[in-house]
């Protein structure tokens, strides 16, 4: 799927600059950081994906529609 567009490009969130990129469900990864649907910055752990499956992916519980609803992806900036 086409997606990785990049939303906004300075967001700051106690003194931290970063980037939002949506993504496909299936490129998200342990340790990455996702804005969830309650506006609400989250890292992902081993156990909050799960790959396959009758739903196919899904984070935190939820499958984002089978993988047609994109995920918000937390990029953080270095300063210097």
């Amino acid at each position: 799927m086409g997606f990785s567009e990049t939303l906004k490009n300075t967001n700051t969130m106690s003194n931290y600059l970063y980037d939002i990129k949506e993504v496909h469900i299936s490129t998200i990864k342990w340790g990455d950081t996702v804005m969830c649907n309650d506006g609400h910055m989250r890292t992902v752990g081993k156990t909050d994906i799960s790959y396959g499956g009758f739903m196919g992916s899904s984070l935190f519980g939820d499958s984002h529609k089978l993988g047609r609803i994109p995920v918000k992806k937390i990029i953080f900036k270095t300063l210097g």
